[in-house]
């Protein structure tokens, strides 16, 4: 049983993944207060740490950036899409991680206009 409820995106181009270095590495399809899932051209080695950046924009068009320090648990290929996808779990949560969470689920219980 999942420690975490996910949120998952219906955009997958939502939140996009940034490596180390700035490179964009794909985008996150669901994430949790314990880790993400996220779909990228490259396979990721499995107990492999990373350093990601997490970047979207919120509902007032401003842009959100998140660190995070994650392990991948698995990574394999998507065979209808032919993407690759990776489970990542977090590491280190960084405070403007927790903050970004924070606002999605909020984001997620707030009701919808008519």
């Amino acid at each position: 049983m999942r420690q975490h409820n996910r949120i998952v995106f219906r955009s997958m181009f939502r939140i996009r993944v940034l490596d180390a270095g700035g490179e964009l590495l794909g985008y996150v399809a669901d994430l949790s207060e314990s880790g993400l899932k996220i779909r990228c051209d490259v396979l990721l080695a499995p107990d492999s740490q990373l350093e990601l950046r997490l970047r979207m924009r919120d509902r007032e068009e401003r842009m959100r950036e998140a660190q995070v320090k994650v392990r991948c648990v698995w990574s394999g290929e998507n065979a209808q899409t032919g993407q690759y996808e990776a489970g990542l779990a977090l590491e280190q949560p960084s405070v403007s991680f927790n903050e970004l969470m924070t606002e999605l689920r909020a984001g997620r219980r707030s009701p919808t206009p008519n």
